[in-house]
């Protein structure tokens, strides 16, 4: 494994600061929002005023006693399904979790980061009853995106739509966020399982983004030859992946420690791991959007937000942040705002719920207009800050 090409702190530094005086701010919650522009380009660019503090809103407990809730998704009909990490995909309907899960995998999964993880919606749910799901297997170890028919609150699955290999055996750095995109296309994450030089590798599975049609075969127009399936190119840990208006594709990335980055996807991009780290100005590598050094702040699930219900917020981008144990700059919902669609400015900054509820795994919007965010305390080496009520789904609204 070639050693990753790290710049010296000093250049971080100065890049930081070059950065604040081009108008990013970040604003911690509860504060008042001195740096960033209220304005915006209404629902196409990032909405009108002042995007809402925390302070300003109010936070529910809207399910309870989770086991590492991994994805969220909403139906049509208001439904939230969700993964659990050790191998269940669950339903809360009414207001309540379903007691007996829409699919249990536990005897299959590997469990923890080889779990169930990405989970998404067919966009014709309400007529074909299509979820997509995403999982791992230990031995031989491979993973899955397998398409699952959901009758009533009970599900089978109906059809493997792919199964990769893990070279490494492990299930470290999986990545595994399974979305689909407003081109009706399946997208899946990847990570390095810990093999970080085969993130460069064209023809093998980690370190990519992975695009496919629903029925599983490869999107016409991928862009590397040596493996139809990939998109991109050069990723660590890429667990969120977020569409804005223009429906431009952005990502949220773990880095080795510290420099965890926001991208902006493009077609056949390679984003440098581990050949680069952090900002490189190579014209080989596509530097991120929003760079986080010297702090660690790990990024998982992502979202746009679209609508009025919470002020200000109309096409922000919202990630969850974990962070383990003690990390004071992590375990929060982060917000930026670009200055257009499209656009790799960062206009606006904030940072909700610091410390407060823990780590942060998933971050959706409602049909109500409401957010809500998934806790990940439980279990391992995360569990002694967990709270009583922990794993948890929390809605906020105004």
């Amino acid at each position: 494994m070639h050693p990753p090409k790290l710049f010296p702190i000093v250049v971080v530094t100065l890049l930081f600061v070059a950065l604040l005086g081009c108008g990013t701010s970040t604003q911690h919650g509860g504060s008042s929002p001195g740096g960033g522009s209220g304005g915006g380009n209404g629902g196409n660019g990032g909405g009108t005023g002042t995007p809402a503090t925390d302070q300003q809103l109010t936070t529910v407990d809207y399910a309870t006693h989770l086991t590492t809730p991994w994805s969220l998704a909403f139906a049509p009909d208001g439904r939230l399904f969700f993964t659990e990490q050790p191998g269940r995909l669950r339903v809360i309907e009414n207001g309540t979790v379903v007691a007996a899960p829409v699919l249990d995998l536990t005897s299959q999964t590997a469990g923890g980061e080889g779990g169930t993880t990405g989970m998404d919606l067919d966009p014709g749910f309400a007529n074909n009853n299509r979820l997509y799901l995403h999982f791992c297997i230990q031995s031989p170890a491979h993973c899955q995106v397998v398409r699952v028919i959901v009758t009533g609150n009970m599900g089978t699955i109906d059809k493997v739509l792919l199964d990769y290999p893990v070279s490494t055996g492990q299930f470290d750095h999986t990545g595994g966020r399974l979305k689909v995109g407003p081109d009706n296309l399946l997208y899946l994450s990847t990570g390095d399982h810990t093999d970080a030089q085969s993130a460069q590798d064209p023809a093998s599975w980690n370190g990519k983004i992975l695009r496919m049609n629903l029925d599983g075969t490869p999107a016409a127009g991928n862009p590397i030859p040596q493996n139809p399936y990939v998109y991109s190119l050069g990723h660590r840990d890429p667990q969120g992946l977020a569409w804005d208006s223009s429906g431009q594709l952005y990502e949220t990335e773990h880095g080795p420690t510290s420099n965890d980055e926001v991208n902006i996807i493009r077609s056949g991009g390679n984003y440098g791991w581990p050949n680069c780290v952090g900002i490189c100005n190579n014209s080989a590598y596509i530097d991120p959007v929003k760079l986080f050094s010297p702090e660690t702040v790990p990024p998982s699930g992502a979202m746009f937000y679209h609508g009025s219900t919470i002020p200000g917020w109309d096409g922000t981008m919202l990630f969850a942040v974990l962070g383990l144990n003690g990390n004071t700059n992590a375990h929060h919902v982060h917000q930026l705002k670009f200055d257009k669609p499209g656009g790799t400015n960062i206009v606006f900054e904030q940072i909700l719920w610091a410390n407060k509820f823990g780590r942060i795994r998933d971050v959706a919007e409602g049909p109500d207009g409401f957010l809500y965010f998934s806790t990940s305390n439980m279990g391992g080496s995360q569990s002694a800050q967990a709270g009583p009520n922990d794993d948890r789904i929390i809605q906020v609204h105004p």
